[in-house]
């Protein structure tokens, strides 16, 4: 239901007539007139009233503003922030501020269309939704007919964080699109490399206060993250415990907005962070900083490693495995055979359960076999990072170290807050465990003011949501949908395009469906995504405006906007709420949400019973669990107070009692290594398991790589685009109109290069042909430019021409930032 809002009565066509109708009456000081001018000016016509729609902004920059929307006369007019229920919580950026430069831009898609002229061209023609969606499944039967309904590829982005039309895979209704499909499923393989690595100490728990914890911390360290450009709505929080006195470190290689506020700002390295963590334990453990009650206790440093890298357990003791809960995927129950540790008292080996005192070093050999502690194991790869060697490594003094160091053990609580920065180099999850375990290891997380992680406001969502019934629908006898199938990674498109066959077993892809994403702009090897796009006979994409990627496509289906339809705002990480969008107006043009979109594909497949189901309901099926009945949490509030808490009252504190690893404790070592990514390719486990870094691929100073390409070319950022949205916003272009890159000083002067001078870019793999801008925030050797424009935008070239596909061994994550260039002016 909309609100009423008084209009500006103020604008300047007012102002003008308003200043008419002084001048007319001689009422402006010193321009009376001469003469008796006895005209009069009517004045203007009153304007109606603004109505006022609920609104959320949910690209994937996480911030999640709530909005005002401003209707009048059928059009959105403006937008504003809207009251959060916490006021903490207010804000809107110019994002936010800029949806009707989006909505009713030129470069929007009003109406199906057909691809008429080569993949990339941009020709197309207008078709009715009859004609697009008769083609569409026409094709697609004639596809399953032929190689079963794996022959069609989903691919998701996270263009929208709703619950209806948007990308919140597994708990979407998008990933009930997928499941009543049965279709093949690819991977984006990105932003991964700190969940994959944090979730070796920590078994993947979340270990994130709340964000208006931030006042309780004595110090906040900003690692890997530059909130004041990528995630504004937070830096206040920052900002205003400063001002109550908590100390603010900034860990960043750039002097940025960020950095500029900070206490102290450690001018790190890029790609360094793992071994300014290994020397930070260095320092904790040389100095007694980290207690032998708090590693027996709380770590899995007491369990045995045998010669071959895996744990001594008790089957090999003569203790019969037993039986544990089943396993959620297979049914079968999971098998226990605890690892062994070295009872001091009893002077023999037991499980690890059986003793709160295991041996932390000095272990004899057991029935002949030799064996380290984890401790062992990991206090010798740390004693390799000194104060001295890791500064060299990081580019900072041995100072720099050992302060870092005391700042952990004396002045906490502290909170850490990690986003994206590591994530974007191929080393990012060898990072990520070392500088968790800093913090896990000093007892700075798990109660107020210590903390540490990325701001995680949305896993409630995924874990308690009801998406067993909304994503996995039944047909009235009760018979199940198909089901997702195939999971492909990103990087392997091409290969089973080429071979049909995927890890050995056949696979024949034929078409694509492209939902809430542009991958021809945003992923790593502009020429690879294009090529195996190429190879697809049948590319249908559904977006709100003319992307580069739908350039690509043979069918374009018109999305509506945001505004144009109801939906649950549902994953966010800045605040701890659920959002309702109201709909505010109706979609323009022929556009139309995507959850109906779904519900029309399935109905052309002959699978509509599956379909069965409107927004409400699936909504309501998505929030009926006992979680959300706790806190109070309904379609029916959410309907009424646009907004719902996601936690009980109070700031969240995250627990770390139990890890989700094997012992329930934070952990060291691992034995089994676990793979993000199915590949033919042999991974070498030895420096997996245990405690390890090595320097980025690409950008890494010490890669022979640097030689030839001596730049490290750092993906940024915008203020005005998130990713590639808004940037065909033309509000927003008159801040930001054109890609730029930017260099050291000193670096544009030796290439003799100044401000605004064009120059290239490249690598072995591509180019791209920009404007400089010059920047000493930036460290010498280093550029930075931001991976948000699409191919007309750039003089010649592509920047997403310059990234590496390739994959760490075990870690399926593009590495947007692992990337070498040489720069030449033209």
């Amino acid at each position: 239901m909309a609100e009423t809002a008084q209009a500006r009565g103020f604008s300047r066509r007012s102002f003008i007539k308003g200043a008419a109708a002084l001048t007319a009456a001689g009422a402006l000081a010193g321009c009376t007139p001469k003469t008796n001018d006895k005209d009069k000016v009517d004045p203007e016509a009153p304007v109606s009233s603004d109505e006022l729609f609920s609104g959320t902004c949910r690209g994937n920059c996480g911030g999640g503003c709530f909005l005002n929307v401003h209707v009048r006369d059928g059009q959105v007019v403006r937008t504003s922030a809207r009251d959060m229920p916490d006021p903490q919580y207010n804000r809107i950026c110019t994002k936010g501020l800029t949806h009707v430069g989006r909505m009713y831009g030129a470069n929007r898609v009003l109406y199906p269309m057909k691809r008429v002229g080569a993949r990339g061209s941009g020709d197309f023609e207008r078709i009715s939704w009859d004609e697009a969606l008769d083609t569409i499944a026409e094709k697609w039967k004639g596809y399953t007919e032929q190689y079963g309904p794996t022959a069609i590829m989903f691919f998701l982005g996270s263009g929208n964080y709703a619950a209806l039309s948007g990308s919140c895979n597994s708990v979407g209704a998008y990933q009930r699109f997928v499941n009543v499909m049965g279709c093949s499923y690819c991977s984006l393989d990105v932003d991964a490399a700190v969940g994959f690595g944090s979730s070796r100490a920590t078994g993947g728990i979340d270990l994130a206060n709340e964000l208006t914890d931030r006042k309780n911390a004595k110090t906040q360290i900003i690692w890997g993250n530059n909130p004041t450009i990528s995630l504004m709505h937070t830096m206040h929080f920052f900002l205003e415990a400063k001002e109550n006195g908590t100390r603010l470190v900034v860990i960043d290689p750039v002097y940025n907005a960020s950095a500029s506020k900070a206490d102290w700002w450690v001018p790190i390295k890029a790609g360094t962070d793992g071994a300014l963590a290994l020397g930070v334990l260095n320092v904790l453990l040389e100095n007694g900083w980290i207690d032998d009650e708090t590693l027996r206790a709380k770590t899995n440093c007491g369990l045995l490693i045998k010669e071959d890298g895996t744990f001594l357990r008790m089957s090999e003791l003569g203790v019969e495995p037993t039986e544990g809960d089943p396993d959620p995927l297979t049914g079968k129950p999971a098998v226990v055979d605890p690892p062994a540790v070295w009872d001091e008292a009893a002077g023999k080996a037991v499980a690890f359960s059986e003793t709160a005192a295991p041996a932390l070093t000095g272990v004899p050999d057991i029935n002949g076999v030799k064996v380290q502690t984890v401790y062992e194991n990991a206090k010798g790869y740390i004693a390799q990072y000194p104060p001295a060697v890791a500064a060299a490594v990081c580019g900072l003094t041995e100072d720099h170290v050992r302060e870092l160091a005391r700042i952990y053990h004396e002045d906490g609580p502290v909170t850490t807050e990690i986003m994206m920065g590591m994530n974007h180099y191929r080393n990012g999850h060898y990072s990520a465990w070392p500088v968790y375990l800093v913090s896990l290891l000093t007892g700075n997380a798990g109660k107020p003011g210590a903390a540490i992680g990325q701001s995680e406001e949305y896993l409630p969502q995924m874990l308690y949501s009801n998406s067993a019934a909304a994503c996995s629908p039944k047909d009235s006898s009760g018979k199940p949908c198909r089901g997702q199938a195939n999971l492909i990674h990103t990087v392997q498109i091409a290969d089973v395009l080429e071979t049909g066959k995927l890890l050995g077993e056949d696979l024949t892809i034929k078409s694509a469906y492209i939902h809430c994403s542009n991958p021809v702009v945003t992923m790593c090897d502009h020429d690879y995504t294009t090529g195996w796009f190429d190879k697809l006979e049948f590319v249908v994409v559904a977006d709100l405006c003319m992307t580069e990627t739908c350039k690509h496509a043979d069918i374009v289906l018109p999305s509506a906007h945001w505004f144009e339809q109801v939906d649950l705002g549902f994953l966010f990480s800045t605040h701890p709420y659920l959002l309702w969008q109201d709909k505010c107006v109706e979609p323009l043009g022929e556009s139309k949400p995507d959850f109906q979109i779904f519900g029309l594909l399935c109905e052309k497949m002959g699978l509509g019973e599956f379909w069965n189901i409107t927004e409400e309901e699936y909504l309501e099926t998505l929030l009926d669990s006992e979680y959300w009945k706790s806190v109070g949490c309904t379609v029916e509030k959410l309907k009424s107070e646009k907004a719902a808490r996601i936690y009980p009252e109070g700031d969240k504190i995250a627990s770390a009692e139990v890890f989700g690893t094997e012992t329930g404790r934070i952990s060291l070592y691992q034995d089994t290594v676990k793979r993000a990514y199915v590949s033919s390719k042999e991974v070498d486990e030895s420096i997996e398991r245990g405690l390890h870094w090595e320097t980025p691929t690409f950008a890494g100073e010490d890669r022979a790589y640097r030689e030839t390409y001596p730049f490290h070319l750092l993906s940024e950022h915008m203020r005005t685009h998130t990713h590639t949205q808004w940037w065909d916003c033309e509000y927003v272009k008159e801040y930001e109109p054109e890609p730029i890159v930017r260099l050291n000083p000193d670096d544009a002067a030796e290439l003799g290069i100044v401000e605004g001078d064009v120059v290239k870019l490249s690598n072995d793999q591509g180019f791209v042909v920009m404007k400089a801008a010059i920047n000493a925030g930036l460290p010498r050797r280093m550029v930075s430019s931001a991976r948000s424009w699409q191919i007309g935008d750039f003089i010649d070239g592509h920047y997403a021409s310059l990234p590496s596909r390739e994959y760490n061994q075990v870690c399926a994550n593009q590495a947007f930032n692992d990337v070498a260039v040489a720069i030449e002016k033209m």
